[in-house]
């Protein structure tokens, strides 16, 4: 099995998009951001009298798949062309 070149564009990519953060640093991100849709949430509630609710699950996920599958990838990886 071969181990992808860490030079193509997609690993590239994968790293602006990661900018060399952490696995803590990712999850500070995630909740600051979780904190902020809910603010917002609560934000829209008492001001407008309309509840996000339903527009928070699928945020959630598309903010969780930002923040941590490029490090697992490029984590994945990195271990992967360690080994050899």
């Amino acid at each position: 099995m071969t181990v992808p070149q860490q030079s193509s564009p997609f690993f590239q990519q994968l790293r602006q998009i990661n900018g060399d953060r952490g696995f803590l640093a990712n999850l500070g991100g995630f909740f600051c951001v979780s904190c902020m849709m809910g603010l917002g949430n609560l934000f829209s509630q008492s001001l407008f009298h309309e509840n996000m609710a339903w527009l928070l699950g699928p945020l959630m996920v598309m903010i969780a798949l930002y923040f941590f599958v490029p490090y697992f990838i490029l984590l994945l990886t990195n271990r992967r062309s360690g080994e050899s």
